[in-house]
């Protein structure tokens, strides 16, 4: 059965005349296999290079590669820093409104007799400012009401004290 052999359609297929019905056939050409490839590699002498001239070139390309990496890495900083800046006056400032109103929303609470409350605030205030000697002292007064009934604020207490 002729067809395709994957190197493409013999030309004898294509060529062929429409036999008549129920007659004899001619003989079919056999395939013809190409050539065998015959080349011969050798080895070539290699082309003399300039050494001198791929090392100067390579040494001026590596330097020149440093030179503009630390040119930009500069620059790149310089531009991190003025992004960032922004940022953190815009973090700080937030920071500083928080920190202002639990300190002012736990003064109230604790005036109103909400220790429970009081203490949740000036937690929060502590976390966001640490440093704070008016809200450590304000914790150490919540903490010492509140250890009165749970032994939790005590070991609390014992924490905040040795701040």
């Amino acid at each position: 059965m002729a067809g395709y052999m994957g190197f493409g359609m013999q030309s004898w297929i294509y060529k062929r005349k429409m036999r008549k019905p129920f007659s004899k056939r001619g003989k079919v050409p056999t395939f013809n296999p190409l050539q065998k490839y015959s080349r011969t590699f050798k080895l070539k002498p290699t082309i003399k290079r300039n050494k001198r001239l791929s090392g100067f070139i390579t040494v001026f390309t590596i330097v020149t590669l440093v030179f503009f990496t630390f040119l930009f890495c500069n620059k790149f900083f310089e531009h991190e820093k003025a992004y960032n800046r922004p940022i953190n006056v815009a973090k700080t400032y937030k920071n500083t409104t928080a920190f202002n109103f639990l300190l002012n929303s736990g003064i109230s609470r604790l005036s109103n007799n909400n220790v429970h409350g009081a203490y949740s605030e000036f937690v929060l205030a502590h976390k966001i400012n640490p440093d704070n000697d008016q809200v450590i002292n304000l914790l150490i007064e919540t903490t010492n009401i509140l250890c009165e009934e749970d032994i939790y604020y005590c070991n609390e207490l014992e924490k905040f004290l040795k701040i």
